[in-house]
Formats: C-alpha cells, sequence, structure tokens
C-alpha cells in the first residue's frame, strides 16, 4: 500500500462523536509515542468517553472496553491488586493500558510490530492533562511535552514558538543529567527564559519533555508580598 494510499484511507476515517478537549489530549499522546495508532480514554462501565488516532471508532471503543475488563479483573485479585498499568503484546496489535482516577483508564493501541519505549513520560503527561481537565489531582512527576530547537551537537538552544508568529525562546543550559535516563536518552538541566529552572529530556525519537512548564514564571524576590489580615 503505497503513502498516498495511507493518507487517504486515514482521512477517510470518520469520528461517530463530537470532539471534546480530551480528544486533542489524546491526539498529542498518539503523536509522542512511537507507533501508537489510537488512544481511547474510557470509564469504569468500559463506555469510551472520547478517542482519537487512524483506527476505527467501533475497533477502538471495542478494544477499550476489553481492556477496562482485563484490568478490572486483574485488580479483583488480591495479587494483582496494585496493578495500574499493562503492556501487551497481541498477534495484530499491542496494547497500553493505564490505571485512572475514580475507575477511568487510558488505552493506547500500537501497531504490531512497535516496540514499548517512549511511552512513559508521554502516558504520565496525558494522564496529568486528563486530570487537569477532569478535575483530578494526580500523583507523581509530571511531565511536559515541549517543542525544543537543538544546536548543530543537538543540544537545547531555543524553545518552539507556541503559535507561528511567535519567536523562539532561549535556553540556557546549566549541566547534563548524567544518571537516571534510558538508553539513547540525553537530560540536560537547563533555565528558561522565565528564570525557572528545569530537567530537559530528549528520547530517542526525538520528542523532548520538561518536569516544569516553561510557561510558569519564578516568583521576583523584589516584588513585595501581600500581608495577611
Amino acid at each position: 500500500m503505497s503513502a498516498a494510499v495511507r493518507t487517504r484511507r486515514r482521512a477517510a476515517i470518520a469520528r461517530d462523536q463530537h470532539e471534546s478537549a480530551f480528544a486533542s489530549i489524546l491526539a498529542g499522546l498518539v503523536e509522542r509515542v512511537p507507533g501508537a495508532l489510537a488512544a481511547a480514554f474510557v470509564d469504569r462501565q468500559g463506555e469510551t468517553v472520547d478517542y482519537s488516532g487512524r483506527l476505527d471508532p467501533f475497533a477502538m471503543r471495542l478494544a477499550a472496553a476489553h481492556w477496562r475488563i482485563v484490568l478490572d479483573e486483574l485488580n479483583s485479585q488480591r495479587s494483582f491488586r496494585s496493578v495500574r498499568w499493562l503492556a501487551l503484546r497481541a498477534g495484530r496489535a499491542s496494547y497500553l493500558v493505564h490505571d485512572l482516577p475514580e475507575g477511568y483508564a487510558l488505552i493506547v493501541v500500537l501497531a504490531r510490530a512497535a516496540g514499548f519505549f517512549g511511552w512513559r513520560r508521554a502516558v504520565a503527561a496525558c494522564a496529568h492533562a486528563l486530570g487537569d481537565e477532569a478535575g483530578w489531582t494526580l500523583t507523581g512527576v509530571r511531565w511536559f511535552p515541549v517543542q525544543v530547537i537543538p544546536d548543530e551537537r543537538r543540544r537545547p538552544r531555543f524553545l518552539g514558538p507556541a503559535v507561528a508568529s511567535a519567536r523562539p525562546r532561549p535556553i540556557e543550559i546549566l549541566g547534563t543529567v548524567a544518571g537516571g535516563l534510558a538508553r539513547r536518552e540525553r537530560g540536560w538541566r537547563v533555565r528558561f527564559d522565565t528564570g525557572v529552572e528545569a530537567t530537559l529530556v530528549r528520547e530517542p525519537g526525538g520528542v523532548w519533555y520538561s518536569d516544569e512548564p516553561p510557561e510558569s514564571r519564578r516568583p521576583d524576590p523584589q516584588r513585595p508580598r501581600a500581608k495577611r489580615r
């Protein structure tokens, strides 16, 4: 099948429900996980709240409902009660299943030959973004996907503009991250133009993450604080 045919086939897959704010969050996840075909946000009854990707909507809903049931069955057994995520390889596809608060779950469908790499930060970022939209407070390290313009040595130099009309924002490198990274990952301790310091990680697929939101600003020590009454 040629690339043009695949493009037309993907474009022909029409949505069967209105796009919510969750859809764009899921779309970002699919773009960042190598080999991902689609993702769904499913409730405790196995109903798909929203989805995004290149699979037929019915097939995506069916897969989401099935893996929600599997996760529930695992959690009902004492030895698997603490299971919060699954990574499974099947004959025709691979799957990631991630537990969320209030019985919700995140289901990612990957191509059959896709390897399980480059998904942990992507799923964590997606889960927190879904939580923000749903009004949950999630624990654990939060990662923020960022656009980075590297230099000729592939080190972070600028933050890519959020909109086309904006200018790239400079990044100051403070040092490199020596440990705690997977194979072929690179990390730097940096300072954004807002004064906020963060850890930037470049994954093998060229996707970048920050452990601090680049839009936040460091508190100004010269600015007087409001007095409590």
